[in-house]
């Protein structure tokens, strides 16, 4: 016969496995935590990023439509000063079918070489009256 005691000590504590087992989940856990925090960051960044750079263009537009003029069929660059950082931009108007109206693709880089564009942005621009 089985004495109680010593079923009773025998479920006390638990085995080395037990506890290897359970550390190797909590760690599993916690990576897949501390991976899902820094895609969080990196993409909120990202998207910051890309909202300046859209007000950025949105500027750019908004100073063609301040100038009342008719721009000419060219490719310019020039820069701005966003959110306390320098945000470069090549606005490329183009003549369309209709002689009234220009279209106008804007690139708006985060580099002055030019090489890592954040947004582009394609507006038409109706011809002033009395031009």
């Amino acid at each position: 016969m089985i004495s109680h005691n010593f079923i009773a000590n025998h479920h006390q504590g638990f085995t080395l496995i037990e506890i290897i087992v359970s550390l190797l989940v909590i760690s599993v856990a916690l990576g897949a935590v501390i991976a899902t925090t820094g895609n969080s960051v990196k993409h909120g960044s990202h998207i910051k990023e890309k909202t300046i750079a859209l007000w950025v263009a949105q500027n750019a537009i908004a100073e063609i439509s301040i100038k009342n003029k008719w721009p000419s069929s060219d490719i310019k660059s020039h820069k701005s000063i966003m959110a306390g950082k320098h945000w470069f931009i090549k606005s490329d108007i183009k003549q369309t079918p209709d002689k009234n109206i220009r279209r106008m693709d804007l690139s708006v880089y985060s580099d002055e070489k030019t090489e890592d564009k954040v947004l582009s942005l394609t507006t038409y621009i109706l011809k002033p009256p009395g031009f």
